[in-house]
């Protein structure tokens, strides 16, 4: 007997909802008879990590949503070569209090430390040092995946490499990542050194950045984007290195007060003020002119996970949520894209409460759904809103990554139709011929996958 809850679930941005069948398991056993159950009932499965996607990645309405969490996170770590073999449903943060002590780190990891390690395969996430260090399936090793038609299976990039590198970036779709082998790196210390440049509007930041990145390893920069600038004005880059120097000044990573009392006073009020509220104070902070500033010694995880410990309830400033729309260009492009989406933004009158950019090299070719540029991203934050004139803004948004061949980040794509997706992602066929081959009745789904192959999916919402 399965014992199914009726539950309402969101995705992290908040922009988005529905309500399904949920179910927790640590019994693959189980996971099994949901598959059976499903087909014989004629039900969907969506895959649940984290739950710290930001879109629909992970919602199924009316349908099955499933949570797998493995009794045993670490099954084994090689001490000399930094080879561990951890569950999928493994969080960040419990990985690393386990091996941090031991003196390793994970090479890639992205903002939030409570993502699982199955969930970060299945994005294919990246973090400040991209363009260094890569992707986090460039250090996956091995996979042990159970599938709905082909039960059990190991994957390596020899052995079933076909599904290797379809799992790594292919968004959950083909069954649940049970266990996972991940390269891990050796350091000193969790101490970094981080620099601070002040830059004027989006021109200087890249010009900065061209620099910067030949000489540090963590880069990010972030802007103001508001209605209050009228524009892309003032902001910083952040660039830090690994140090062992203990003897520099000491210091938290940078927070700002305003924001961490908004945090808690402000998150709770569902007044039309608050939107303007929260805007005008990230305006304001983002903008403040400051001076240069270098030197300044934070830990691994002030300077990685920065929103967890200052905004752990940032998704819940928004009334209506927020879509974060990341997208990708090329860097002969890039500038000319990112203005334009500038004057789309002004003369409609939208804002990014927090906007962000940082360099991008390109992942390897072989991964279902890769990021292919070498490049700048540009990641926003925008109030959402269920209304014709925001959707045709986004199609508009959309229009000018596609005309300068951009990519929209496949983890963030609540904005994203069929049409446009098969523009952005020169692999989109592909993952209809693994997918016949691993889960021929298409049984692992979700609101997301179901949007964008909506011509491969003959199930419809």
């Amino acid at each position: 007997m399965i014992n199914f809850k009726n539950k309402k679930i969101y995705g992290w941005s908040k922009s988005n909802y529905s309500r399904c069948s949920y179910i927790e398991t640590s019994n693959v056993e189980q996971i099994t008879e949901v598959f059976d159950y499903a087909k014989k009932n004629n039900n969907k499965i969506s895959l649940r990590g984290g739950g710290r996607s930001y879109g629909d990645n992970t919602l199924n309405k009316d349908n099955i949503v499933l949570k797998y969490i493995a009794e045993k996170n670490i099954h084994s770590f090689n001490e000399l070569n930094g080879e561990i073999l951890v569950s999928g449903s493994c969080t960040l943060i419990d990985l690393l209090k386990f091996i941090i002590p031991k003196g390793w780190i994970l090479n890639v990891s992205p903002a939030s430390q409570y993502i699982t390690i199955g969930g970060a395969i299945s994005n294919n996430v990246h973090g400040k040092n991209c363009l260094t260090k890569g992707y986090f399936g460039d250090y996956v090793e091995e996979i042990e995946i159970l599938t709905p038609d082909k039960g059990l299976l190991n994957c390596t990039n020899i052995e079933n490499s076909e599904l290797f590198y379809s799992v790594i970036s292919g968004l959950g779709a083909f069954g649940i990542i049970l266990k996972t082998k991940i390269k891990l790196r050796k350091i000193k210390t969790i101490k970094i050194n981080t620099d601070i440049n002040y830059v004027r509007n989006i021109n200087e930041a890249v010009e900065k950045s061209e620099i910067l990145i030949k000489n540090y390893e963590f880069n990010i920069g972030s802007l103001n984007f508001t209605r209050f600038n009228n524009g892309i004005t003032d902001g910083k880059i952040h660039s830090s290195n690994f140090t062992e120097d203990v003897d520099l000044k000491q210091s938290d990573s940078e927070a700002n007060f305003l924001i961490y009392i908004i945090n808690y006073l402000l998150l709770f009020n569902k007044l039309p003020i608050i939107d303007k509220i929260t805007e005008y104070s990230f305006s304001k902070i983002t903008s403040k002119k400051i001076y240069n500033t270098k030197n300044i010694i934070e830990n691994y995880y002030s300077m990685n996970f920065l929103g967890d410990k200052y905004l752990p309830l940032y998704n819940s400033f928004f009334r209506n949520g927020f879509i974060e729309y990341q997208v990708i260009f090329d860097k002969e492009y890039y500038l000319k894209a990112i203005h334009e989406i500038e004057m789309l933004m002004k003369n409609n009158n939208y804002s990014s409460y927090l906007s962000s950019f940082k360099y991008y090299k390109a992942s390897n070719e072989k991964y279902i759904f890769g990021l292919n540029k070498n490049g700048y991203c540009l990641t926003l934050d925008i109030p959402f809103q269920k209304s014709k004139k925001f959707e045709i803004f986004i199609r508009k948004i959309n229009e000018v990554t596609i005309k300068y061949n951009g990519q929209v980040y496949f983890g963030k794509t609540p904005c994203v139709n069929n049409q446009e997706f098969k523009e952005m992602y020169k692999n989109y066929y592909q993952f209809e011929k693994i997918k016949k081959i691993y889960d021929s009745n298409f049984l692992i789904v979700s609101e997301m996958t179901n949007r964008i192959f909506s011509d491969v999916y003959n199930y419809k919402y």
